[in-house]
């Protein structure tokens, strides 16, 4: 999804959800619906802060790196 125009804020993007995840997550989170739910629910937050929690393929890729 990065491109010339966008490097700066990609990287922001990245990092604000990598700190949020690391908050959020649990050992075996994948397993619990409550766990993946959570997750799925800060990474949400973490775009709405970009306005791109609309983005599905984004949102789709992202949690796929993080799961």
């Amino acid at each position: 999804m990065k491109n010339a125009k966008k490097p700066v804020m990609v990287e922001r993007v990245v990092g604000d959800i990598d700190e949020i995840v690391r908050l959020v997550r649990f050992p075996g989170w994948q397993t619990i619906a409550a766990g993946e739910r959570e997750v799925k629910n800060a990474l949400r937050k973490s775009l709405l802060n970009y306005q791109l929690h609309q983005d599905a393929e984004l949102f789709e890729r992202a949690y796929g790196c993080i799961r």
